[in-house]
């Protein structure tokens, strides 16, 4: 039985290790940053390094100590609103509890380094801000309430998503997201998002860098009215060329879970409609499942190995994980 168990579990350390080598997760907490606090690029170093990748900050002293780009904070505070509570995510934490996240203003560039240069990108988690949130939802001085007094009007607020490939080619697609949309003619599929949600970027391929605007429905002489932040979590390279197949690379390496080793909710990343996930024991019997979301509970699971089968639209796929 021992060495049963010992063969599993270096089974298990031989995936993990390939996994790790197929993607690289971007979660901004090897910035050290004290409780409550933010890095805005005022040191002047030009951005943040993490994982595989470079998030550009432009600091200016000139028009008193602004910025654009890429900040990092793991600001708490949501309830107050207007500029001054701009480093605050409206959920309150980083994606999965974590500490930090990164905070973009205006425009947002991102540069692959080190093995994600030239490959594929998975995607990342946005989120809005306490500021932007409360903005959108009531209205300010300087920006209208979505949806207007009668709650009808279209509005939106929404990230574009450019690239480029080696030397500064354009990449062939260019992606939108919603962090906020009231076009719907059913009013009640009206949203702001405020939970950590997925965008994926499989569909840029291979790509060297990403530049981020935003757009929005209220607009005035200057431009956008709307606040013009996102948040961010999670950026995730896979490191791999777009033209390897899945199956070539194990099926199912585009799919990430995580965190593993897991202890209370286990998220699933990097596929789009999922119909359902499946906890099994090693012997293939069924322990939890979930229908229709990109996560599941795992708090009752006993500690030890067990498979991940998820079902989506576009295939099937198995995955190990370690239940702490």
């Amino acid at each position: 039985m021992r060495n049963i168990t010992k063969i599993i579990f270096l089974a298990v350390l031989l995936c993990a290790t390939l996994a790790t080598k197929a993607q690289t997760v971007a979660t901004f907490e090897n910035l050290n940053l004290p409780e409550k606090s933010y890095l805005n690029g005022s040191d002047h170093a030009g951005g943040f390094a993490s994982g595989n990748a470079f998030f550009v900050n432009f600091f200016d002293t000139v028009a008193g100590d602004f910025w654009t780009g890429f900040s990092i904070s793991n600001m708490k505070d949501t309830t107050d609103v207007g500029y001054t509570n701009m480093y605050s995510v409206v959920n309150a934490t980083g994606h999965n509890a974590s500490n930090n996240y990164a905070v973009a203003y205006q425009s947002a560039k991102v540069v692959l380094t080190g093995d994600a240069k030239g490959k594929q990108v998975l995607g990342f988690f946005v989120n809005n801000g306490t500021y932007p949130y409360h903005d959108m939802k009531n209205g300010s001085a300087f920006s209208k309430k979505f949806g207007g007094s009668s709650g009808n009007d279209s509005d939106y607020f929404k990230i574009n998503i450019q690239a480029w490939k080696a030397n500064g080619v354009p990449a062939d697609t260019v992606l939108s997201f919603y962090l906020a949309d009231y076009t719907s003619a059913d009013s009640s599929k009206d949203y702001i998002i405020n939970d950590w949600t997925w965008v994926d970027l499989k569909a840029l391929n291979d790509i060297d860098s990403l530049f981020i605007t935003f757009a929005s429905s209220d607009t005035g002489q200057f431009g956008i009215n709307t606040p013009t932040y996102f948040y961010m979590d999670d950026f995730t390279t896979r490191n791999l060329s777009s033209s390897v197949s899945l199956n070539e690379w194990n099926q199912s390496q585009s799919v990430v879970v995580y965190p593993n080793p897991v202890e209370n909710k286990l998220y699933i990343g990097g596929i789009d409609a999922i119909e359902s996930i499946q906890i099994l024991d090693l012997n293939g019997k069924l322990i939890a499942s979930n229908l229709g979301q990109n996560q599941i509970e795992t708090t009752q699971l006993p500690s030890g190995i067990f498979l991940v089968r998820i079902v989506a639209e576009n295939g099937r796929y198995t995955k190990k994980i370690v239940k702490q």
